[in-house]
C-alpha cells in the first residue's frame, strides 16, 4: 500500500477525514503505508494540494505526518505551544483553505500538554514575555477545568474550533480531536 498520491486532489471533507482516521488506525496498529519519498518530492517539487490542514502543538511527540501516517504533500500543518489558534495560524488556513484546497481543518490537541497544564496553574513565568504570552492566551480557555488534562486540554480544542470557525475565509469544515501520547489513538471530538 502507498500514501495518498500528492498530485491526486481530494475534494471531499468527508473523504479527507476518511484518510486520517484510517491512517492513525495504520499508525497505532503499525502498519504504515510504505513511503516512496523520491516520487512524492517529484510531485510535489513546484506545487502542492494538501487534502487537509492541521493545527497541533510544538510538542516534540506530536508529528501529525507521523500519527495520521501521510506522506509529502497530503497536510498542511501550522504548529506552535498550546495548539493555538492565533492571527497566524488562521491566516495560513485561510491560505490553505482558498488557495491550496484543502478540504479539513482539524485542531489536534493532545495529553501531557505543557502549555494547557502551566497555564491551568497560572505559571509565572513573567522573565519570558512571549512564553508568558501564549500562557495568558490559553489561561481563560482552561482556568474552569476540574482536571487540567482531562478536562483542559478538551477545553481548549473546542475553544480554537471555534475561533477557526468564525474566522472569515474559512469554508471548510473544521473538526477537533485529542492526541494520546502514549497510546498513539486520536480521540475524535
Amino acid at each position: 500500500m502507498k500514501h495518498q498520491d500528492p498530485a491526486v486532489k481530494v475534494t471531499c471533507p468527508d473523504e479527507a477525514l476518511k484518510l486520517l482516521k484510517e491512517g492513525n488506525e495504520r499508525f497505532v496498529a503499525n502498519g504504515h503505508f510504505s513511503a516512496d519519498h523520491p516520487l512524492h518530492l517529484e510531485k510535489t517539487a513546484t506545487q502542492q494540494s494538501p487534502f487537509a490542514s492541521i493545527l497541533t502543538c510544538a510538542d516534540s511527540r506530536c508529528a501529525p505526518e507521523i500519527y495520521f501516517d501521510q506522506g509529502i504533500g497530503n497536510l498542511f500543518v501550522v504548529r506552535n505551544a498550546g495548539n493555538f489558534a492565533d492571527r497566524e495560524a488562521i491566516g495560513s488556513f485561510q491560505f490553505a483553505a482558498n488557495v491550496l484546497g484543502s478540504q479539513i481543518i482539524i485542531v489536534v490537541g493532545h495529553t501531557q500538554c505543557g502549555a494547557v497544564k502551566n497555564a491551568h496553574a497560572k505559571t509565572d513565568v513573567s522573565s519570558l514575555p512571549e512564553l508568558q504570552g501564549i500562557l495568558d492566551d490559553l489561561y481563560p480557555i482552561v482556568k474552569d477545568a476540574a482536571d487540567w488534562e482531562k478536562d483542559g486540554v478538551g477545553m481548549n480544542v473546542k475553544a480554537q474550533v471555534e475561533a477557526i470557525k468564525n474566522a472569515p475565509g474559512i469554508n471548510v469544515p473544521v473538526y477537533g480531536c485529542e492526541y494520546d501520547v502514549a497510546s498513539g489513538k486520536i480521540l475524535w471530538h
